[in-house]
């Protein structure tokens, strides 16, 4: 029985997001390739549909996230929470930041609070933490998430966390 299969793609090649690169000497997996645990949605589901079994979990040991930027691997600093710094040490010293950039993400803790409807997660970073944080932090890691560009993800549906600590405590940093 003959098939008829119809492919669409956005780029020029299949796969998406998904892609294996070479740089460096390292072989670079890119797309999505993990799930936030924190959020039960994704659990139940590798429940319900028999994968729960196959999932592999972090060791703490070993926990290290780099972010490719300016041809070279950058650790995120110590002590980040997926969007925002929460030690100031790591951050401070964090080749991953331009000191404008440090600058303008600890401006979060004296901006106000915004209207607390949805925006998309990028808009939202930009406006709390600056147009870097989106850039060399929000985006790569969201990326490994959601494999979506940040400005069509909305806030409230991926990340209502930090719509609940920005009406609670006004300040990202402050908060976590």
């Amino acid at each position: 029985t003959a098939l008829e299969l119809t492919v669409l793609e956005a780029r020029d090649r299949l796969g998406g997001t998904i892609e294996t690169e070479h740089a460096g000497g390292f072989l670079v997996e890119t797309g999505p390739d993990s799930f936030l645990s924190e959020k039960p949605w994704g659990l139940a589901l590798c429940r319900r549909i028999g994968l729960e079994s196959r999932l592999v979990g972090t060791d703490d040991r070993f926990r290290r996230v780099f972010v490719w930027f300016g041809k070279r691997l950058h650790p995120v600093p110590d002590g980040f929470q997926l969007l925002a710094p929460t030690r100031l040490t790591p951050f401070i010293t964090s080749s991953l930041f331009s000191w404008p950039g440090k600058l303008r993400m600890a401006l979060d803790v004296i901006l106000p609070r915004g209207g607390g409807g949805d925006e998309s997660l990028g808009a939202f970073v930009r406006r709390r933490l600056g147009r870097e944080a989106l850039e060399r932090i929000a985006q790569p890691l969201v990326a490994g998430i959601y494999t979506a560009d940040p400005d069509e993800l909305s806030l409230l549906a991926t990340m209502p966390r930090f719509v609940e600590l920005e009406r609670r405590e006004r300040s990202l940093i402050v908060g976590l």
